[in-house]
């Protein structure tokens, strides 16, 4: 027969993990939002690298942990929006490019639907981001393929040879 100082014990040990577990998560939780709530990135260089350094980056990581590495717990939910934020970060920052746009010869309008295009990225990363912080998996879903849809729509005119669609 197990004695009652060994049944307190088992539940103070038990209680003392679920601290542990409880003070981790939120941990991490303020680690995504202070990350999310950083300032917006003033991006630099070839537009190309920032796409690729920053914007393909976070997406990738977005679509793996998304689509291939299930479930989404709170830990990943809360990565996807620190994700997502710095997506929404470096689109914002895109504006600045306008001036190496037209010295690249784009049209008004190829330069009209970048912005647009940059515009809807910032839209979508920060509902992604917002679904994420509510670890609504379904609209993250939804939102994920939304941006993805975004980032095509924009591939398809500038970046053909980038199309996986």
């Amino acid at each position: 027969m197990i004695s009652r100082g060994k049944i307190l014990g088992l539940l103070a040990g038990i209680v003392a993990l679920g601290c542990v577990v409880t003070g981790y998560e939120l941990h991490v939780r303020h680690v995504a939002a202070a990350a999310a709530s950083q300032p917006t990135v003033i991006v630099h260089g070839d537009l190309r690298d920032v796409m690729e350094s920053k914007v393909h980056t976070e997406y990738t990581y977005l679509s793996f942990t998304i689509w291939h590495d299930q479930p989404l717990t709170a830990e990943k939910m809360d990565s996807i929006a620190a994700a997502s934020a710095r997506i929404e970060n470096v689109a914002h920052g895109l504006g600045s490019y306008e001036a190496e746009y037209q010295a690249q010869g784009w049209t008004k309008e190829d330069v009209q639907f970048f912005d647009d295009k940059r515009l809807q990225l910032t839209q979508v990363a920060e509902e992604l981001k917002k679904a994420a912080q509510k670890h609504d998996s379904s609209q993250v879903t939804s939102f994920f393929m939304h941006l993805d849809n975004t980032c095509q729509s924009c591939h398809h005119r500038f970046r053909p040879d980038l199309s996986w669609t």
